[in-house]
């Protein structure tokens, strides 16, 4: 079920009122990026279920705590497997932006290849592959980054259709607009959807 999994990353801590604190204070169990600890500590006074990562950032200690030192992977990767170990099924990511952009970035794409979304106090990016209908408000913001220049995607709902589009650059589909409710979209390849607040 979406959301009952969180995994927190150390960008910008959930702003009070957003929906990704929404997220986070109804969650079953979350999952701290090693930095994330000290902040989900302070606001909530409770360990999380798991803290998971190379343990370089957080000052706090308690609780389970998973060190994996390698480096080949970032923190997020490391607790996106922790959770897939666990059978604990499509986590979202809140604290994924923010404060350095590229973390920010590399936190996006890890994302993306892991089919992970990522909810932000400014909205929120979910992978697609294939054919999925979203409900939004009319004239939300939509930004689609394709990195495989093969991808062809059609649509349904946008201002500017989709169809015919050509992915040769990651900002190819950026800054478009709801036309309608209910935004179809399909893609050949796997793409990240923004979705503005």
């Amino acid at each position: 079920m979406r959301g009952e999994t969180i995994i927190l990353a150390a960008g910008d801590f959930p702003g009070e009122g957003s929906e990704a604190m929404r997220l986070l204070s109804a969650a079953k169990r979350v999952v701290c990026c090693d930095g994330a600890l000290d902040a989900y500590r302070r606001r909530f006074g409770k360990w999380p279920a798991a803290t998971v990562g190379d343990m370089d950032s957080a000052s706090l200690r308690g609780g389970t705590v998973i060190q994996i030192a390698e480096q080949n992977t970032n923190d997020l990767e490391k607790a996106a497997r922790y959770c897939q170990a666990r059978n604990w099924r499509a986590p979202v990511v809140l604290g994924a932006t923010g404060k350095r952009e590229d973390h920010t970035l590399g936190n996006v794409f890890i994302s993306l290849r892991l089919n992970l979304e990522i909810v932000s106090d400014f909205g929120r990016f979910v992978p697609l592959e294939g054919r999925r209908s979203f409900l939004v408000e009319k004239d939300t913001g939509i930004s689609i980054f394709a990195p495989d220049p093969a991808t062809r995607m059609t649509s349904k709902g946008l201002r500017w259709p989709l169809d015919g589009v050509v992915f040769d650059r990651l900002c190819a589909a950026t800054l478009n607009r709801s036309s309608a409710r209910r935004v179809t979209l399909e893609s050949t390849r796997r793409v990240m959807v923004y979705f503005a607040f």
